[in-house]
């Protein structure tokens, strides 16, 4: 699949980022996943439960995260709790949370609301990078 090329620099600042990826939905996740292997970087996951997830953030092996606010009946909150505390930068992915309600827990990390364009969710993962690294 061929995505929207991104800026020279921004693809550079890719390759070999390992980006740890929490989506229930099947089609998200493999966009999303394509999306990561075509600019150089390396998907870690889909964790697709929050059970399996904090096992992921727990483990740890990773720079980056994007997590779907909603994982079955479950909220990624606990890992963004875990990779917060941890000093990981991380993505909120959702078509189901506000920003008013994240940035106040989580204000180094990003939203990206669905649907939206995989390249986004890349672009917002190197800003929240950055923002992070400058807090």
């Amino acid at each position: 699949m061929r995505f929207r090329p991104l800026a020279p620099e921004t693809s550079a600042r890719l390759s070999g980022l390992r980006i740890l990826v929490a989506e229930d939905e099947p089609l998200v996740s493999m966009e999303v996943e394509d999306v990561i292997l075509e600019h150089g970087g390396i998907p870690i996951g889909p964790y697709t439960t929050l059970r399996d997830l904090m096992k992921a953030v727990e483990a740890g092996g990773y720079d980056v995260a994007i997590l779907d606010v909603r994982l079955g009946r479950d909220e990624s909150f606990p890992a963004a709790d875990r990779l917060k505390s941890s000093g990981v930068p991380f993505v909120f992915h959702s078509g189901h949370a506000e920003s008013c309600d994240l940035f106040g827990p989580y204000p180094e990390a990003a939203l990206c609301k669905k649907p939206c364009a995989p390249e986004r969710l890349l672009e917002a993962a190197l800003t929240t990078i950055d923002r992070v690294r400058d807090a």
